[in-house]
């Protein structure tokens, strides 16, 4: 099993190294290491098995993994998914700790089987990312207050998500809903959409829309877009198909509304994120991420 240490991928002037994760054909096998490590999900869903059990993780996930769990990552269905990932020094949690000084909350932190899951909303997402994003730019021009910054964002983050006296344990999805949603990742339910979705179900419309509010904080029509345009995206990054033709094949009726949906969700147009498949920075191998030959 692979072991990461803080010495190899992190810089102890600016102690975290924030990178993204594309693509679940990036990431790192079964794996370990001595340093702390945030990751949210940014788009699409996976299973994040983890100290032998498993998490299903959708869309805005923020996961806080401690020094020696045990984890890795693998696919839901069909379905990809993308992840913004920080690993931190030890040290500079240890100093968070320290300064917020609630020991009974930081030893249930720290001491549970699982890693704790937090729910973020897509704003809060951007916000977590634009936060890490400028600590990168920053530790670049001025490491002193790339390491202020750091500080403040991670007590700040920490207080937001974590350090709740009374933290609310996360539901699991009902069984009826898991099956649902695994069906769903079959070409001919995805086209078919909705009806579909309410059929595999078995349960009224009315209660199939509240369960997905309740356990995954959208709409049925936006977590059916997501899945078309994950199927989407790994179509251009995997095949030579033409995006008529992609769009099409995940159940994209107006190719317009299709271009529209995917530079909304993934910032680029279609043939921009195909142009851009081989250009992934990979200028050292971090965590979670795999290491290409030299």
């Amino acid at each position: 099993m692979l072991k990461y240490t803080e010495e190899n991928y992190i810089d102890p002037e600016v102690p975290v190294n924030p990178f993204r994760v594309e693509a679940l054909s990036q990431v790192s096998p079964e794996h370990t290491h001595d340093f702390y490590e945030f990751f949210v999900i940014e788009a699409g869903s996976c299973r994040h098995v983890v100290n032998g059990e498993t998490q299903l993780l959708q869309a805005g996930c923020l996961v806080f993994i401690r020094p020696e769990d045990i984890h890795r990552y693998e696919q839901n269905g069909e379905e990809d998914c993308r992840f913004y990932n920080v690993p931190c020094r030890h040290s500079l949690m240890d100093e968070a700790m320290a300064f917020l000084g609630e020991e009974e909350i930081a030893e249930r932190l720290l001491q549970s089987h699982l890693p704790q899951v937090a729910l973020l909303s897509p704003t809060e997402v951007g916000e977590f990312v634009a936060l890490f994003e400028r600590i990168k730019l920053l530790s670049s021009i001025d490491k002193q207050k790339a390491r202020l910054v750091l500080k403040s964002g991670l007590i700040d983050l920490l207080t937001r998500y974590f350090f709740n006296p009374n933290p609310v344990k996360q539901e699991e999805i009902p069984l009826w809903l898991e099956h649902a949603l695994s069906k769903m990742q079959l070409k001919e339910n995805l086209h078919r959409g909705l009806p579909a979705l309410y059929e595999l179900s078995g349960r009224s419309i009315g209660h199939v829309n509240r369960a997905f509010r309740r356990y995954l904080q959208q709409t049925p029509t936006e977590y059916l877009n997501q899945l078309k345009l994950s199927a989407a995206r790994n179509l251009l990054l995997t095949t030579e198909l033409r995006v008529v033709e992609i769009a099409l094949e995940c159940g994209f009726e107006n190719v317009s509304h299709f271009y529209h949906q995917f530079k909304k969700w993934y910032h680029q147009a279609p043939l921009d994120l195909r142009r851009n498949r081989q250009a992934i920075p990979v200028s050292t191998a971090s965590p979670g991420a795999t290491r290409r030959p030299d």
